[in-house]
Parts: C-alpha cells; sequence; structure tokens
C-alpha cells in the first residue's frame, strides 16, 4: 500500500483519463502494462505517475523515484536481475526497484526474448505481497521494499506478433498474465495535444493525422497504422517551430535572450518536408492537398500568425510584454 499522499499538480493529469486509475493500481499493488502505437507518450506517462505516486514535483532534482529497463534483443538477465559482466558485478534493474521502493518502468516489454522475460514471472506475481522475496544474480535473497511498482509498455501486448512492429516477440501467457485487470490503451489524447502544443500547429497536424486515418480506413482508436501523426511528433516539430518563431518576432526567450535570426536555420517547414518524405509519394500528396500544408506553411510566419504566436507565447510563460 502507497504510503505517500499523491501529487496531483501535474499539469496534464486532467488531460490524461487513465492517469488515477494507475495510480490506484499501483497502490494496491497491481503492475500496469500501457499498451499504444509509438510516440503516444506511454514512458513518459510511466515516469510522470512515478514522480505523483512519491508525492514528488518533476524535475526536483533529487533522485529518480523509477528505474526504466529499455528492451531490445540484447537485453539479458544482467539487465534484470543482475549478474557479473567483464567490469564487476552488476545489478540488475528489477533488483534495484525492489530492493529500493522504485517504480520499476519496463520499456517495450514486448521486444524481450520470452524466455529472459521469464524471470520477471515471479516477482510481478508477488508485487502485492508484503515482504515478498526474490534473488539477484548472485542468487541472493532480497526483501521486497514496500514502495516497489511496475508499469510495462509496449506497443502490443505481446499475445501475438504485429506486421508494423517486427522487433516484438510473442510472450508466454503466464506474464501476461500478471497485467490481468491492469493494461490500458495509450492512443492520441487530442485534449492533451491541444494542452501542450500550440494552436496553429496542432490544428494543422491534427488534420494531417485525420488525413492519414481516412486514406488507410481506421479510425481514432487504431493500434496498427503504416504511417503516424502523434504526440511526439507534434512536440518534435514545436521545438523547431518554437526557435523559429523567437527568431522572427524578436522575442525574448525564457532564459531573458533574444535569438538573432540564422542563415538557412531549421525550420517548420523544414520539419514538415521530412515527415512527408518517408510517406508514399501518392498518400502524400494526397494528404498534402487534402490538408492544404502549402497553405499553412505559406502564411504561419505572417503577420497573423505571428500575432498569435506571441500572444500564446507570453500567456504560457506568464509574461505580458515582449
Amino acid at each position: 500500500m502507497n504510503r505517500y499522499t499523491p501529487t496531483l499538480d501535474i499539469p496534464e493529469i486532467i488531460q490524461i483519463p487513465h492517469f488515477m486509475k494507475i495510480l490506484d493500481d499501483l497502490h494496491v499493488g497491481n503492475n500496469v502494462f500501457l499498451k499504444g502505437i509509438a510516440g503516444t507518450g506511454k514512458t513518459t506517462l510511466a515516469e510522470k505517475v512515478a514522480y505523483a505516486y512519491f508525492g514528488r514535483k518533476e524535475n526536483d532534482k533529487k533522485e529518480l523515484p523509477f528505474v526504466i529497463i529499455s528492451c531490445n534483443q540484447y537485453t539479458s538477465p544482467i539487465d534484470i536481475k543482475g549478474g557479473q559482466t567483464m567490469s564487476g558485478y552488476k545489478e540488475g534493474g528489477l533488483i534495484e526497484a525492489w530492493r529500493d521502493g522504485k517504480i520499476l518502468i519496463i520499456d517495450e516489454l514486448p521486444k524481450l526474448d520470452p524466455n529472459t522475460a521469464g524471470l520477471l514471472n515471479d516477482p510481478l506475481a508477488k508485487t502485492a505481497k508484503e515482504e515478498a522475496i526474490t534473488f539477484n544474480g548472485r542468487n541472493e535473497p532480497i526483501v521486497k521494499h514496500p514502495d516497489f511498482g511496475c508499469i510495462v509498455t509496449g506497443n502490443v501486448t505481446g499475445k501475438a506478433m504485429s506486421s508494423n512492429y517486427i522487433g516484438n516477440n510473442k510472450q508466454d501467457s503466464s506474464l501476461l498474465d500478471r497485467f490481468s485487470g491492469s493494461i490500458y490503451e495509450i492512443g492520441f489524447n487530442e485534449r492533451l495535444e491541444r494542452a501542450l502544443v500550440y494552436p496553429a500547429l496542432v490544428n494543422q497536424c491534427i488534420k494531417i493525422r485525420n488525413s492519414i486515418l481516412a486514406w488507410e480506413g481506421k479510425n481514432q482508436s487504431t493500434s496498427d497504422m503504416d504511417d503516424i501523426m502523434t504526440l511526439r511528433t507534434m512536440l518534435n516539430f514545436q521545438r523547431i517551430y518554437l526557435q523559429e518563431m523567437l527568431r522572427e518576432t524578436g522575442i525574448k526567450n525564457e532564459a531573458g535572450r533574444r535569438l538573432e535570426r540564422v542563415q538557412n536555420g531549421k525550420t517548420l517547414k523544414d520539419c514538415m518536408d521530412s515527415y512527408f518524405l518517408v510517406i508514399n509519394t501518392e498518400k502524400a500528396t494526397h494528404i498534402k492537398q487534402e490538408t492544404d500544408v502549402s497553405t499553412f506553411l505559406n502564411n504561419y510566419r505572417g503577420l497573423e500568425m505571428k500575432n498569435e504566436f506571441i500572444t500564446e507565447y507570453l500567456r504560457r510563460n506568464g509574461r505580458t510584454t515582449r
């Protein structure tokens, strides 16, 4: 049982419908599985929940409240439970979180080899059990800290192979049973996107995504797309957009400095061009025409949209003057 009063003042919390449910799961010792396509913010959500669970502010300069195991074909038992390496014994991520009372975030669990993933079966069956024991890479018994919790992420659950996410493996049903009743679909969240991304940019990005979905004959709940427009993509665009517009408008940035214009610097148009470069030519042409991308790119640095940017930038930074 959680001994802390959760922090519920995370700015995005009201835009994330599963946030409180995930906190409740961790509170009672349930393991959580966040499933969704790449770029929808699963790992970021897990990190935010970890801070909230311990009643902490994000980026509070203290020791991280979570341990991340990033799974891939090379993830080994040493990464999970610990073992001997060329430079000496290395403790595994599971053991660190188990012993020290942190949230274990297993990123992209289905990418684990099923035999390696089997090492998680026993400890994750005991997450809710007080003073449960698991063994590290030296076969030493480690007592579970009462604050231990587990959140895993995946593009798929691992029940079957995916045509789009070919790096994933089919996982044993016994492992997936450890998350039964606590699997959450993390998909497109327009409310959150609009809270984080500047209006002009988010409107255009959502138009593009809706056009892609219509082309592929899919809907907002799809988990298998050929091309995607996710929150991660929007935020990638936005970082360049902010830099470009600060240069264009001469507004002081958060550090109180004005950014000088540079010749041939990267622009939002460059981001969009790069995005469409990897989409099938016929599809890309159709989407750009349907969403009038050229008009947007011709206007976003115009006087009207510059003024809209200035107003929004000052509002987001709690300022009234440039």
